[in-house]
């Protein structure tokens, strides 16, 4: 005859288990919260280095084809965009650019912009894009 007290050997493994059960989501839990940490910090950190709102570091102006030509940051491209203060220029070729396009953008694809430069206007902004 069996007596109450005894536990079977299913019960005693379930309850040596419980601690470490309650330990395994806050492991999962903090190693997650460390790598969010780790890629925030990395996100600030090249944004930091990469110029974001300001003037480009040495190695990117080598890579630039026209540095001496001013960029201007995206949020100010938008704002002249939606105020309708800048002619938007799409320098690909013509087939690039009516597979897509900035909505109003002009087309003068770079190749014949030397001849076809008395279509800009001098006194508004010109913003140039070609990807």
């Amino acid at each position: 005859m069996k007596t109450s007290s005894t536990r079977s050997p299913i019960k005693a493994n379930k309850t040596k288990d419980r601690p470490s059960r309650r330990i395994a989501p806050w492991i999962f839990i903090l190693v997650g919260l460390v790598l969010m940490a780790y890629g925030a910090w990395g996100f600030w950190t090249q944004n930091q280095s990469s110029g974001v709102g300001g003037t480009l570091p040495a190695t990117q102006v080598a890579n630039i084809p026209y540095p001496e030509v001013k960029r201007i940051p995206l949020e100010e491209a938008k704002r002249a965009y939606d105020e309708g203060s800048a002619v938007f220029l799409d320098v690909r070729p013509a087939s690039a650019y009516s597979a897509a396009h900035i909505p109003g953008a002009l087309n003068i694809p770079l190749n014949e912009l030397p001849q076809r430069i008395r279509e800009l206007d001098p006194q508004r902004p010109i913003i140039t894009y070609c990807t």
